[in-house]
């Protein structure tokens, strides 16, 4: 007698531990749940093409006399006054109403307070030659005619400044506020492999350049700037892509089966990136981004119908979903060009900084997610199954918004 109520006692206790545990579980759950919800369609709009913040684009080059400047930019963002330097999308701004009103004017009115608006802007651009601030005059300015507003335009301004004998070297910076730049040098006297090409985030100043001499020492420098230029593309820029990853954790609960899996999106991916440069595929963003944010929404259904999926299906879909995640990525370095060794190198280090962003992700998850609550019987009810919902609703909302429906 005495022992059955003991029995009885141990049990109830262990089931009152157990409907505790699940309390709790449920708890982290609708909290995490809320989190993702919450984080996501905060920044839901972040890659429509009208307003998504791109690198502005700085080809130069120099004779005897001169330094030229050719600068690609957003002439509507730097007159807005938008803050690019910590944003990837205008409408992340409490200023995007004065951006759209610039949008919509016409071409003449637009470069009128482009000009008017000239002695502030080159106040905030600083070329120095030998290290001493140098006059920019601006020789002329065009500005792209779109007519839809649902794409943003280019204004390319032509600069130059006096250069005297003795000049060696050049360093270029402006505002964070302009946002991230792209130099790419040109110069007859250099081979490919000497020219450079270098990414500079908002408020950098570029490596010295020297007119004459090679830059080795620049080129090296630049190689981190695009191994980080690989991770910002993920971690905070890339939602969709930290998305699709997230939908990968979700389909299994085992790190080698989650290492396996980034391995064969990074082969994809790889290749896309190499065609590319190539030159062997064109790259269409109005095409490739709903298909990118299609693979989320199959990749959240197909964890919900894991159990009928063959695995090495799931891996074959991957291989597929990396080509064309390759693609997106692609398109933050299709302005630069493909034109040298160096600037291919420069390619592998941003692929290096993809994977490092990728893998710290899957670490991140299994180790705060799946190691602490994978066991849990109620593991996939509660948590893989309604994370892959919303995983496959965000999708579909963002493929919605890529073809201008929402």
């Amino acid at each position: 007698m005495i022992l059955d109520v003991e029995l009885k006692i141990i049990i109830n206790n262990s089931l009152l531990n157990k409907n505790i545990t699940m309390l709790s579980y449920i708890k982290f759950t609708k909290l995490y749940l809320f989190i993702i919800i919450t984080f996501f369609l905060n920044f839901s709009s972040t890659l429509s093409i009208a307003h998504e913040i791109k690198p502005s684009i700085a080809d130069f080059n120099y004779d005897g006399s001169y330094l030229n400047i050719e600068i690609r930019l957003n002439a509507e963002l730097i007159l807005s006054k938008i803050d690019a330097s910590n944003i990837s999308n205008t409408n992340s701004s409490s200023l995007s109403e004065i951006y759209d009103e610039l949008r919509r004017l016409d071409i003449k009115d637009l470069e009128n307070i482009f000009l008017k608006s000239w002695n502030e802007i080159s106040s905030n651009i600083d070329i120095k030659i030998n290290n001493s601030s140098k006059q920019i005059d601006l020789i002329k300015n065009d500005i792209e005619d779109i007519d839809n507003f649902e794409i943003s335009r280019d204004t390319i301004i032509y600069l130059r400044v006096l250069l005297d004998e003795n000049a060696e070297y050049l360093t270029f910076n402006w505002i964070k506020n302009y946002g991230p730049i792209i130099l790419r040098e040109n110069n007859s006297s250099k081979t490919e492999d000497e020219l450079v090409t270098e990414y500079l985030t908002p408020g950098l100043e570029s490596n010295q350049i020297y007119l004459k001499k090679t830059n080795l020492i620049s080129n090296f420098k630049n190689f981190s700037n695009f191994f980080v230029l690989g991770i910002q593309h993920i971690i905070p820029k890339g939602l969709d892509h930290i998305l699709f990853i997230f939908g990968l954790f979700l389909f299994s609960l085992s790190i080698k089966k989650l290492i396996t899996q980034i391995t064969i999106f990074t082969i994809a991916h790889s290749i896309t990136l190499i065609f590319v440069s190539l030159s062997l595929i064109n790259i269409n963003p109005q095409i490739v981004e709903p298909i990118i944010a299609l693979s989320i929404v199959y990749v959240g259904i197909e964890n919900i119908f894991k159990n009928y999926i063959k695995e090495y299906f799931r891996y074959i879909v991957i291989l597929f979903f990396g080509l064309l995640h390759g693609l997106g990525f692609a398109l933050v370095l299709s302005d630069i060009g493909y034109r040298s060794s160096t600037l291919f190198l420069n390619l592998i280090s941003f692929n290096i900084g993809i994977e490092v962003a990728q893998i710290s992700i899957i670490f991140f998850l299994y180790i705060f997610i799946g190691m602490k609550f994978s066991t849990n019987k109620y593991y996939r009810k509660v948590f893989q199954i309604p994370s892959s919902i919303l995983v496959a609703l965000i999708g579909l909302y963002w493929f919605f918004e890529r073809i201008n429906i929402l």
